[in-house]
């Protein structure tokens, strides 16, 4: 085969430079293409130059890793890419295999780590052509089943949104069509030449006079087939039987597969359309369930989807051991993003951020493998089920400590709050942010649990103990200079208010009060 093509970007010249002299690209079956020292340089080349493979950085001056990616795979989607990155960056790494970038190296990083992750990348391509040629064969072979038996399905997978009136007329002068159908909807993420060449023998078995399909075609990664409306049952049965018969030629296919309502033929632009809508509610529904619209959900109010940074909380919970509230805390997180039904990619952004942050200190390389395996999962309860099991497995190392880290965060705390009292920013927030680094809902929730009290009432408590001290000892004070050495700053009004809820009496009134008691 011919060599491929690769282009080389870092902006550490030192780097470069190494890279592209100790690698032996002849051997590997490359021609390095070029270099470039940032982003936009290497956009530029990657348009002129069209590479195969790009290896980059994923921090650079004027475009980074990840927007030369995105730009790349919108123009250039079969362009692979490995990227370069820091220990730091791994964020970076992860939000690159958004992409569908599969190949992180790791700096500092040798000429044999390189060399084996390009050798895994030729692979692919090889793969690719391959597929691509005898796709090509089947296709030509196909040609003439599809142009006699299969226009209408074949042109609707070309343009499923955009049906021409005279097409419209074609579809109900179509004699294999019946008056009213619906569609079976069959998607999968990726397949072998081979598959996919079972997947058209299935379909052609299955279709015309007298089998369970009107018409089928199979485009890219998609399969549709009509069957003539017999109601929801029958349409259901067809498209299990389809699944079956699927999953045993190809094993180890991932498939989504959906029904249509039922519609006359010129409705099949809708027909297809909600068909795909509801193959979207599979990641949701669970493997194996064949959607419909039986399975949609009544209309309800829109639900948020849970922040970020609830994955922060599970987070804190498993530093200090309390194990029993990070699983409630990660099962509220699934409960509110089944909830949301957010696209599937919002979801898995969510869900790589809650593993990234409950396993911070896990080596990259090993966090890199968990989340290529979080991203390769089907469905929604596929990822509760691994995260609720790298949770368990972290739990395991706390199970002999988690009471005393509890309270040993509770007591640190304390420590802060009585050395600090008298500033007036000391908040859940403020300690979380700059002294005990954890999500300030969390050490709240801690520290009522093992004190029994909420910490902004401990923190007002303990501020009126420190004014009554004040007034008591500091007789020729005024109350705005006990208000601020207390905590409440300069807000006299607010500080008496607060005082005369606690002990009945305003300021002056405890004063007044403290002076009676000593004659």
């Amino acid at each position: 085969m011919n060599a491929y093509k690769i282009l080389l970007v870092d902006d550490e010249r030192i780097i470069r430079e190494a890279i592209a002299r100790t690698v032996d690209w002849e051997r590997l079956g490359l021609t390095l293409i070029g270099t470039a020292a940032d982003g936009l340089q290497a956009w530029e080349q990657i348009e002129e130059l069209r590479p195969d493979i790009v290896l980059t950085d994923i921090k650079m001056p004027r475009i980074d890793g990840l927007e030369l990616i995105r730009r790349t795979k919108e123009h250039l989607p079969d362009t692979q890419f490995a990227v370069l990155s820091g220990y730091d960056e791994f964020d970076l790494a992860v939000r690159a295999m958004n992409h569908g970038v599969k190949h992180y190296l790791l700096k500092p990083c040798d000429e044999q780590e390189i060399e084996r992750a390009l050798s895994e990348i030729i692979r692919e391509l090889d793969e690719a052509r391959r597929r691509d040629k005898l796709l090509t064969a089947a296709r030509q072979a196909d040609e003439a089943r599809l142009t006699e038996r299969e226009p209408l399905l074949a042109l609707l997978l070309e343009e499923p949104l955009a049906l021409a009136p005279e097409t419209a007329e074609h579809l109900q002068q179509a004699k294999q069509l019946d008056l009213k159908l619906r569609l079976i909807f069959v998607q999968w993420e990726t397949a072998t030449a081979c598959q996919e060449l079972r997947v058209r023998e299935v379909a052609a078995a299955q279709s015309g006079a007298d089998r369970p399909f009107g018409q089928s075609a199979v485009a890219g990664n998609r399969l549709l087939a009509s069957v003539a409306d017999g109601g929801l049952a029958p349409a259901v049965a067809a498209a299990q039987l389809l699944r079956d018969e699927l999953l045993s030629r190809c094993p180890g296919l991932r498939l989504t597969v959906a029904v249509s309502d039922a519609g006359p033929p010129e409705a099949l632009a809708r027909l297809y359309k909600d068909a795909q809508a509801y193959a979207a509610r599979v990641f949701y529904l669970g493997a194996g369930r064949i959607a419909t619209s039986e399975l949609a959900e009544p209309a309800r109010a829109a639900v948020a989807a849970p922040e970020a940074a609830r994955g922060e909380l599970v987070a804190a919970a498993l530093r200090v051991g309390d194990i029993e509230g990070a699983r409630q805390e990660l099962a509220a997180f699934f409960q509110a993003l089944a909830a949301a039904r957010c696209d599937r990619h919002t979801s898995l952004s969510l869900c790589l951020q809650l593993m990234t942050a409950m396993l911070k200190d896990t080596p990259p390389e090993e966090l890199l493998s968990k989340t290529a395996q979080l991203l390769s999962l089907p469905t929604l309860g596929d990822i509760e089920h691994c995260i609720a099991g790298e949770l368990e497995i972290t739990a395991q190392r706390f199970e002999d400590s988690s009471t005393h880290k509890g309270t040993a965060v509770v007591m640190r705390m304390k420590r802060l709050i009585a050395y600090y009292l008298a500033h007036e920013e000391l908040s859940l927030q403020w300690l979380g942010q700059h002294h005990l680094f954890m999500n300030a809902e969390y050490l709240g929730r801690l520290f009522r649990k093992e004190t029994n009290e909420k910490f902004s009432l401990y923190l007002t408590r303990l501020r009126i103990e420190r004014a009554k001290e004040l007034i008591a000892t500091e007789t020729e004070s005024k109350m705005y200079e006990i208000a601020e050495r207390s905590g409440f700053g300069g807000d006299q009004q607010y500080f008496g208010n607060v005082f005369k809820k606690f002990t009945g009496l305003s300021p002056l009134e405890y004063r007044k009060s403290l002076a009676g008691k000593s004659r």
